[in-house]
């Protein structure tokens, strides 16, 4: 969900009830001797409260059954933000920014992580996606990460013995002493030192899922380890290097896309399970206040 000019209709109603509310709370508060969530005015804030709460929390239930018709998605997105941003102010005017007794120190500190997360969580749909398209542009569908990264490897392994085809020497009858006439190079220190470089570093990186820390995460890194490995080649060898250097750069790219993914969902894992636990103590808070 990206915050756009939509979402302006939304923020001005939410700051204009937040206005309207001040106005009513101030000069209750400065009126009352004892304000709080016992009074009338206190009740009035406190039933907002919950039923922007209760409002919020249909979102789940709209997405877990997207064949309803009631709305478009987005509208009740935006909904679901500002709404439940504006639960906020009302639970702090409903408790006039006291909190008396545990479960309502409870409940206001609750409703603080909760709409804390969801504006981290609006931020980072916010900012991610431009981010991803940015810096991944190999990006691919999330769950076939772990199958693409076994294909790089594949073809990593290829590319890495065309590399050493093309820099062994030739064989066949006569093969040696024609290479000794025109004077070619044999390199095989630099076939060893190569396969001894795959085998044992950039296997192991293409393998492993994130590989965070690791010097091939580094763009500028790879990109110098490749040129020294050119320079030190016959040109014949470049070109399957190259394409391990792009295969290096396509696994990068992964982890990066898995990394942001789990910004862009793993702030659910907090909101989530704070928020339900935030809706059933403030019905419970509700039951008791009318009881007693």
């Amino acid at each position: 969900m990206r915050i756009d000019e939509t979402h302006k209709p939304w923020m001005i109603g939410t700051v204009a009830a937040m206005v309207l509310g001040a106005a009513v709370y101030i000069p209750y508060a400065l009126g009352s001797p004892a304000p709080g969530g016992g009074t009338v005015i206190g009740l009035i804030f406190g039933s907002i409260a919950l039923g922007l709460m209760l409002f919020a929390a249909l979102l789940s239930l709209r997405k877990r059954f997207p064949i309803w018709r009631i709305g478009r998605a987005k509208i009740w997105m935006r909904a679901h933000l500002w709404l439940g941003f504006l639960a906020l102010p009302m639970v702090l005017f409903h408790a006039a920014f006291h909190a008396r007794g545990g479960l309502t120190a409870v409940l206001m500190a609750l409703t603080v992580v909760v709409v804390a997360s969801g504006i981290a969580g609006a931020w980072l749909q916010h900012t991610l996606p431009t981010r991803m398209f940015r810096e991944v542009p190999f990006e691919t569908i999330y769950d076939q990460i772990p199958v693409i990264r076994q294909q790089l490897v594949a073809e990593a392994e290829g590319h890495a013995a065309d590399v050493t085809q093309r820099m062994a020497p030739a064989t066949g009858p006569g093969a040696t002493v024609v290479d000794t006439l025109m004077d070619l190079p044999t390199m095989e220190a630099e076939i060893e030192r190569f396969g001894k470089f795959f085998g044992d570093e950039l296997l192991p990186y293409l393998r492993q899922q994130g590989a965070r820390g690791s010097r091939f995460a580094n763009q500028d890194w790879v990109h110098a380890r490749f040129e020294e490995l050119r320079r030190q080649f016959l040109p014949t060898a470049w070109t399957p290097l190259t394409a391990i250097e792009e295969i290096c750069e396509e696994k990068r790219q992964l982890d990066q896309q898995r990394v942001l993914h789990h910004w862009l969902h793993g702030w659910l894992l907090v909101h989530l399970p704070i928020s339900a636990a935030l809706i059933l103590l403030a019905i419970v808070h509700a039951i008791g206040a009318l009881r007693y």
